[in-house]
């Protein structure tokens, strides 16, 4: 009793003590949670503020010192370009250009076209005024695609010239085979005419040999033994220049090269191993003539694909990288 005098609450059913305990837990549960959402988004909001201050502030003084830097350097600059050592460096360059410009000229004379050009320009109006108008940078692109473009002129012009020397070889090459041919066929109404045209081949070939006036008159079948070889001879070193004036060209046109070399090496390495002209059987004829003609195909090939088919950033001849 006197326990229910001093705590009332003893007295209340289960029931309200239960009601009454969840509204005071619930009612300190929300007031907590409230407290602590204020503290974090106060907490957040300060930290935000604090945070896009110092970014202000950083960027700020990142482009001050950007803007700071490239008025130092523009002005360094033109006070250098201004002195009498910055003049210097463009008398030099100017002076470079203009020796470079004379070598291209000299080594690399001008190709038709530049030369039709040249003779329509506006007169009165000379290339050195012409040079002067213009900046360096647009003179080292002008020398650069004219030393491009006469340099392919220059390489064109010798892989011409070394297909057109060893195409004549070739010709002169197939027609002694083929009297070849018809003197082991011995042929009574061929074999007379075969000889006679066999010795004069052997004569107009020998006179343009080194000291052919010391060479003495051989029989037919040693004669035309010796030309056939010698033919052989003066291809490949004419193939030669053709071969070497094509590097730096893609692998497939470099392949195509190496297939010429290699027809006219098997084509001199099967005459030079002949002792005479009874050591050439048919095949071993029939396999030379093949050879000869793989040979000028192949040529015709390749220059033509070459004329055709230039790389646009490939320079050859004389200013080709090399291992030496």
């Amino acid at each position: 009793d006197k326990l229910e005098e001093k705590l009332p609450i003893l007295q209340q059913p289960t029931e309200k003590l239960i009601s009454d305990t969840k509204q005071l837990v619930t009612s300190t549960v929300t007031g907590a949670k409230d407290v602590l959402t204020s503290t974090v988004a106060g907490a957040k909001d300060a930290v935000t503020s604090r945070v896009t201050g110092v970014m202000d502030m950083t960027k700020g003084a990142v482009q001050g010192s950007v803007e700071l830097t490239k008025s130092a350097v523009s002005s360094g600059v033109n006070t250098v370009m201004g002195s009498t050592v910055g003049q210097m460096v463009v008398s030099g360059v100017g002076s470079m250009l203009e020796k470079s410009e004379e070598l291209v000229d000299h080594y690399l004379p001008m190709t038709d076209e530049e030369l039709a050009k040249l003779a329509t320009a506006v007169e009165g109006f000379e290339p050195e005024q012409q040079k002067q108008q213009q900046s360096y940078f647009v003179r080292l692109g002008s020398l650069s695609t004219k030393l491009r473009n006469r340099a392919l002129q220059h390489s064109l012009g010798k892989l011409q010239s070394a297909r057109r020397s060893s195409q004549d070889v070739l010709a002169q090459l197939q027609c002694t085979l083929d009297l070849v041919e018809q003197l082991k066929q011995g042929m009574d109404q061929k074999l007379q005419g075969g000889q006679e045209k066999l010795q004069q081949m052997w004569l107009e070939w020998s006179k343009k040999q080194p000291g052919s006036d010391k060479v003495p008159p051989e029989p037919v079948e040693s004669g035309t033994l010796a030309m056939l070889q010698g033919l052989t001879q003066q291809l490949q070193s004419s193939c030669q220049p053709l071969v070497s004036s094509l590097q730096g060209l893609p692998a497939s046109i470099q392949d195509m090269a190496g297939q010429v070399r290699n027809n006219v090496e098997e084509l001199r390495a099967a005459l030079g191993s002949a002792t005479s002209l009874q050591d050439m059987t048919g095949s071993a004829l029939a396999q030379a003539r093949a050879r000869a003609t793989k040979a000028r195909q192949l040529m015709d090939e390749l220059v033509e694909h070459v004329a055709h088919n230039t790389p646009l950033t490939w320079l050859v001849g004389p200013f080709t990288p090399s291992g030496q």
